[in-house]
């Protein structure tokens, strides 16, 4: 996607949200180049523009928390999900949003990219390694169960070994709920095409490996947490569903073994595990 941000009305999306919902439509995906940065292009007055790394906030014009407190209060029974979101915008109000807002789902979609200081500079994503561990446990320590989804990119170039194997510790310590790894492909018109110092194909296949098993290991462990409890979860088609905690198409399934209807939230019991995908009773 190339070219400035351009945010929807508050006003439009809601309308939207509203109609949905009213035809059936339980689940409200929230997703653009950075949602965090939802409202901030239109936010006016000297002083006011915003940079790079500025907060949501509210009291600056619309931003993506009034937009979910928004959509929180049109009546139905259905969950707002939210994607794609940007590390340098998140803020304690949109913490506190979500956290106060029951219809959000508990689930962040922010992909970090990485976690060396080096490698986020070389990225030129306005964050470093202690910010992002800052903000991620702040997240944690607001937002009861949530699932935090992120994705991280390897053989980016110009990482060094170092950088691949603080990586690789990040992931096997702080054991995301969900969590994607994908190797660096050069694209013209990039930045980063243009850089030197690219990482050999053998290099990037070796440390994708590791961080695959490692996030499979992390997997793992993270359903075997959930064995024995309690989800609400959508039924998609008979006998599949998923939780708040699994995106469409994205993250794991729920296989359901009792009678359900298509279209209808439904408690279950988490029985056991395959994969990444859940069982339940």
């Amino acid at each position: 996607i190339r070219g400035q941000h351009r945010s929807r009305t508050q006003k439009s999306i809601v309308k939207e949200a509203r109609g949905l919902i009213a035809q059936g439509v339980k689940e409200i995906n929230l997703i653009s180049q950075d949602t965090t940065y939802f409202g901030m292009d239109k936010w006016q007055g000297r002083g006011n523009r915003p940079n790079p790394t500025s907060p949501v906030d509210s009291t600056r014009g619309e931003s993506l928390a009034s937009l979910l407190r928004a959509l929180n209060d049109l009546e139905g029974d259905f969950w707002i999900r939210l994607l794609y979101t940007h590390p340098a915008h998140w803020s304690d109000e949109l913490i506190q949003t979500i956290a106060e807002c029951p219809k959000v789902a508990r689930y962040v979609d922010i992909p970090l990219q990485h976690i060396s200081d080096h490698m986020l500079d070389t990225m030129n994503r306005k964050t470093n390694g202690k910010y992002i561990r800052d903000l991620l446990n702040r997240m944690r320590a607001g937002i009861p169960d949530l699932s935090i989804r992120t994705t991280f990119i390897t053989g980016f170039p110009g990482e060094t070994d170092a950088d691949h194997e603080e990586l690789l510790e990040f992931i096997k310590t702080f054991k995301f709920e969900r969590c994607g790894i994908f190797q660096y492909s050069k694209e013209e018109g990039t930045r980063a095409h243009k850089m030197d110092d690219h990482i050999h194909h053998a290099t990037k296949k070796k440390r994708h490996r590791e961080l695959s098993s490692a996030i499979d290991e992390v997997a793992q462990q993270v359903n075997e947490a959930q064995l024995g409890k309690t989800k609400r979860v959508l039924v998609e088609e008979e006998g599949i569903a998923r939780s708040m905690w699994d995106a469409p198409d994205i993250d794991g399934r729920i296989f359901v073994s009792i009678d359900c209807e298509v279209g209808k939230f439904l408690n279950v019991e988490i029985k056991d595990h395959r994969g990444y995908d859940l069982v339940a009773g």
